[in-house]
């Protein structure tokens, strides 16, 4: 069985086309569910794709520098190694490299004053959100271009002059992996611009709710139906102990596991989650669910976000045209009336909130037009709050890289 390696946009990074930029496995070689396999980049920034599925990489269908459109197949998984891409043997002999791919341990990082760095789009973008010095750095891609892992290199690597103690807070290394949990009408995507700034050392584990993205499920109308289909998906990928970082719907359902007991939650990083209150922004939930172009889609996908984060021309034609593609929209509007009837949010997790024994966050965009940023005040005194100004119900999309810290804090301490 072959699983597709495709390009979506619901997590508001893509436009209508990308040019792949690299792939990080070789065909025949081993990948595991939510590694990331290829990255892509389009005119503001480059993303990173993970794996859909755990197993072996069997074609590449789009090589570095050619261009690609929203919702094609980028290349495919094999549960079991092709035949006709069998992964390099060990043994063999190196097979001697290009000019342009000579090893760039023989190249000296680019100096200071005025000298230009050599850098892909998300290096740049994650080394400027952490302050990283690029001229720094030595790149360890062809001709010395520093990619994203050379970035994370720099930053773990301790100064000379003042190492860290053994005992120094560090990424959490017990092999819990993190859960994201996206928001009603999204789907894994929504991730694309936290997940590459997570600690590496944590394994990110990007569950899909029943009846959105690529999910097989169908439309679940009651709450605790929801709760047990993803507690029974995390099952299936034998995962007992997790930290969880849920957004809106997916923070209640984040939510509801601690109190279910069938997973061992260490931390928890809920991101305007629902049921911490009866409001919710009905208008927006029939806008999702019924919008038949986009230009009556795009003002309720632009109200998911504060006054300092536009989204990009021509997302929402692209979302609805992915959306009608799986008949998502008839999907969504079951949901909703079973979930939010009368346009009222129907779970009841305060009480939850206030009993959290565990390290846990609530972020939350004082400008969320979706779900009233008042209800945050549920969480008892023993959950860090993080008000955002200018924000809106999107903090991931609008925030990544204080968001993913945040999210390294709680990993570290859970």
């Amino acid at each position: 069985m072959t699983h597709p390696i495709t390009l979506e946009s619901a997590g508001g990074e893509y436009m209508e086309s990308v040019v792949v930029v690299e792939w990080t496995k070789k065909p025949g070689e081993a990948v595991a569910e939510g590694e990331v396999v290829v990255v892509v980049e389009t005119a503001k920034a480059a993303t990173e794709i993970p794996a859909p599925h755990a197993g072996y990489l069997q074609e590449i269908l789009f090589q570095p520098g050619e261009e690609a459109d929203i919702g094609a197949v980028l290349g495919r998984i094999g549960d079991e190694k092709s035949a006709s891409t069998p992964a390099p043997a060990e043994s063999a002999a190196p097979t001697p490299k290009a000019a342009d791919e000579a090893p760039v341990s023989t190249a000296p990082a680019a100096s200071k004053g005025g000298a230009r760095v050599v850098a892909t789009p998300l290096a740049r973008r994650v080394a400027k959100e952490r302050g990283i010095d690029l001229h720094d750095i030595r790149g360890t891609g062809p001709r010395g271009r520093i990619k994203l892992r050379d970035v994370e290199a720099a930053k773990a690597a301790p100064k000379p002059a003042a190492a860290a103690p053994q005992d120094a807070a560090g990424p959490a290394r017990d092999g819990v992996p993190v859960v994201f949990l996206h928001g009603f009408g999204a789907d894994r995507t929504a991730w694309s611009r936290v997940v590459p700034l997570v600690d590496r050392a944590i394994k990110p584990i990007l569950i899909e709710l029943p009846g959105h993205g690529s999910s097989t499920d169908g439309a679940i109308t009651r709450f605790d139906d929801l709760v047990d289909a993803v507690a029974a998906e995390l099952d299936d990928k034998g995962i007992t102990a997790a930290h969880f970082v849920g957004h809106s719907l997916g923070g209640a359902v984040a939510l509801a596991l601690c109190g279910l007991g069938r997973v061992a939650v260490h931390s928890l990083c809920l991101i305007a989650p629902a049921g911490l209150g009866p409001e919710i922004n009905g208008g927006f939930l029939d806008g999702m669910a019924n919008a038949q172009s986009a230009e009556s889609l795009e003002p309720w996908l632009d109200a998911m976000t504060g006054t300092d984060f536009t989204l990009q021309s021509g997302y929402a034609r692209t979302v609805l045209r992915q959306w009608q593609a799986r008949d998502t929209q008839k999907t969504l509007a079951e949901m909703a009336d079973g979930l939010f009837p009368g346009n009222t949010q129907s779970m009841r997790l305060a009480p939850v909130l206030a009993d959290l024994a565990i390290p846990a966050k609530v972020l939350w965009g004082l400008d969320d037009r979706i779900i009233p940023s008042a209800h945050a005040f549920a969480a008892s005194a023993g959950v860090g709050l993080h008000l955002m100004k200018g924000t809106g119900h999107v903090p991931h999309m609008e925030q990544p890289a204080l968001t993913a810290r945040l999210i390294n804090e709680l990993t570290r301490a859970g």
